[in-house]
């Protein structure tokens, strides 16, 4: 191979290798990577795609927490996937939500909320909150030929006790509040 043909071949290479590395990659997540939360305390997660390549025409997705640490509630699927949409089926026994989906007749580009999950925190402790695969309902985009394939990324939810100090913050903020409210009363 002669010099020139060696260095137009490792060019070439290259920057198939630099457009191959910069392609986007569809992903399903959630608002938040980590929150803390009390126990007994409901809460909400919105879980959304992000950077697919074209506008998303529907799709589907499960869902799995650790059941001794959080109960699900509730699945809200937006409104604007009008042409079908379903919450699931969610089964706090085993932590699991099974078959929701979304669909609509006017693809949504850019990113797009999915869904918000209502989580209720039962004990103290730390689940993931892991969005799955739906093989019945796939993602698909506008104009694509075959179903696409996002990376899903879980949230961590921990469930803890305030700490001593902020609860000495609150009982003094109230005793202030009840003292004020007795002066002027």
């Amino acid at each position: 191979m002669t010099p020139i043909r060696f260095i137009a071949t490792a060019a070439s290479t290259l920057c198939i290798a630099l457009a191959c590395g910069s392609a986007q990659a569809q992903k399903v997540s959630f608002d938040t990577s980590a929150l803390t939360v009390a126990p007994g305390e409901s809460f909400s997660l919105n879980l959304l795609a992000s950077e697919f390549t074209n506008a998303v025409l529907g799709g589907g997705f499960g869902l799995s927490f650790d059941p001794s640490i959080l109960r699900l509630d509730g699945v809200a699927i937006p409104a604007s996937w009008e042409f079908a949409r379903n919450g699931g089926l969610i089964d706090n026994a085993s932590g699991t939500l099974s078959d929701a989906y979304f669909a609509t007749n006017a693809p949504v580009a850019g990113d797009v909320k999915l869904a918000t999950l209502t989580f209720t925190a039962l004990n103290v402790g730390q689940s993931l909150v892991t969005p799955l695969p739906s093989a019945p309902q796939p993602f698909v985009e506008d104009g694509a030929l075959e179903a696409t394939v996002p990376s899903y990324q879980f949230a961590t939810v921990t469930v803890a006790v305030p700490e001593p100090s902020s609860l000495a913050l609150m009982l003094a903020g109230g005793l202030a509040l009840t003292r004020l409210r007795t002066r002027r009363g």
